[in-house]
């Protein structure tokens, strides 16, 4: 299962790297770097934060969501952006947890029920 992480704030990759051990993580800083990289490279689902410095998280999932290949990627939004239910099904989210509140085990668990789904 490989897992691309799009954070710009790198002291998250730490906690990520803790709570998703196990899993092939991609950490990326930018969304062009990740973008770039999905031209090679399928991943299985998206960790993405919605406050990016460059192409913000929404352009990024506009971007995905505009290739056929990268459509189905699920994409699990963990950002201290509130963002209403209908603006993530209208982008066809997997899940949104907020930044500010989540715990290890509901990330963990979230990332868990996307890998088993896809």
């Amino acid at each position: 299962m490989r897992i691309f992480v799009i954070d710009d704030d790198r002291m998250w990759e730490d906690y990520y790297r803790r709570v998703l051990r196990g899993y092939d993580l991609d950490f990326f800083h930018d969304g062009v770097a990740a973008m770039a990289e999905m031209d090679d490279v399928r991943p299985d689902l998206v960790v993405l934060d919605l406050l990016l410095v460059g192409p913000t998280g929404f352009a990024i999932l506009n971007e995905m969501r505009s290739y056929p290949e990268l459509a189905s990627v699920p994409v699990v939004i963990v950002s201290s952006v509130e963002l209403r239910d209908e603006l993530a099904d209208d982008y066809g989210v997997a899940a949104v947890l907020d930044k500010s509140k989540m715990t290890p085990r509901e990330l963990r668990a979230c990332v868990e029920e996307c890998c088993c789904a896809a």
